[in-house]
């Protein structure tokens, strides 16, 4: 078969194009640090590294309302808290109104005091996370207890619901991260009122039983903030492992995509080397001759 200048020429050109071809795929390799750069590059690899990225993408996303979920528990925790001592200080008080030695002066004082700790109260359960009200069940939007018009600090029946603020900790497992705001403050209110009351009329027997409900009231608050610590346990026993999650699945990654700069800036140079020898190769014997004006 006789090999014409235009055979030559075409695959001259065909190879310098797939030389050059080569030095741009490892030039996009360096600058972009991966050595799947499309899916034709290595198609089983693209597919993995593809399905590893949404599964660590889902991961971080996890992680993130883990946070959300800490952060919600640690306010309840701190609100439950806060109602803990009101009733603490409020037992004191009962206490010493209980003993029956108080003067006039000194039960008004400590009826002022009562009130003020009920109006606390009230005000913490309507702490809020960003814009979500903490003690309202699923109905967050609005505050679980409110003030009715006929009084200050007596709030009206509940206006949440009981229903869990589920959060998505793991592929296919949520968790409730809200206490049960009725069982909280449905007796703190009540022993406050109680107290109150008998404290309004200087009744010893209403006084009594105002103390008992303030004890039953801290019970339940105790009871709630236990419940509040091992949600806050588990979040963080499920942070861990979302953290090596996340360190594995990045690992795997860079496995399966990550280009071996060492090696890529070495195969580019040869490339380089290739290609330019192609080109001095091809213009040298594509240079016309003076049997090329004979035909």
């Amino acid at each position: 078969m006789r090999i014409t200048s235009t055979m030559m020429m075409e695959t001259a050109l065909r190879n310098i194009e797939s030389n050059q071809q080569r030095t741009e795929d490892l030039q996009a390799q360096i600058t972009s640090g991966s050595r799947i750069t499309k899916p034709s590059d290595d198609p089983v690899g693209a597919a993995q590294a593809l399905d590893l990225q949404h599964t660590l993408d889902a991961n971080k996303q996890y992680g993130t309302n883990l946070d959300q979920a800490t952060s919600w528990l640690d306010l309840t925790d701190s609100s439950l808290n806060a109602v803990d001592q009101a009733l603490q200080r409020a037992n004191e008080l009962a206490v010493q109104a209980a003993n029956g030695t108080m003067g006039p002066t000194d039960m008004a004082a400590i009826q002022s005091e009562i009130q003020s700790l009920q109006q606390h109260v009230l005000d913490v359960s309507h702490t809020q996370y960003g814009s979500y009200f903490i003690f309202s069940g699923t109905k967050s939007d609005q505050p679980g207890y409110v003030q009715p018009a006929s009084s200050q600090i007596v709030p009206a029946a509940y206006q949440g619901n009981k229903q869990s603020v589920q959060v998505a900790v793991s592929k296919g497992v949520t968790m409730a991260v809200n206490a049960d705001a009725q069982a909280t403050f449905d007796p703190a209110f009540d022993a406050l009122s109680t107290l109150l009351t008998g404290l309004q009329t200087n009744n010893q027997a209403t006084i009594q039983s105002g103390l008992s409900k303030i004890g039953t009231a801290i019970d339940a608050v105790s009871l709630q903030r236990a419940e509040v610590g091992a949600k806050t346990n588990r979040v963080q026993l499920l942070q861990q492992q979302q953290s090596s999650a996340t360190t594995r699945l990045s690992g795997q990654l860079s496995n399966v995509k990550d280009v071996d700069m060492a090696e890529a800036i070495t195969n580019f140079s040869m490339a380089q080397s290739v290609y330019q020898a192609s080109l001095k190769a091809a213009a040298q014997a594509l240079q016309p001759s003076l049997l090329d004006y004979l035909h």
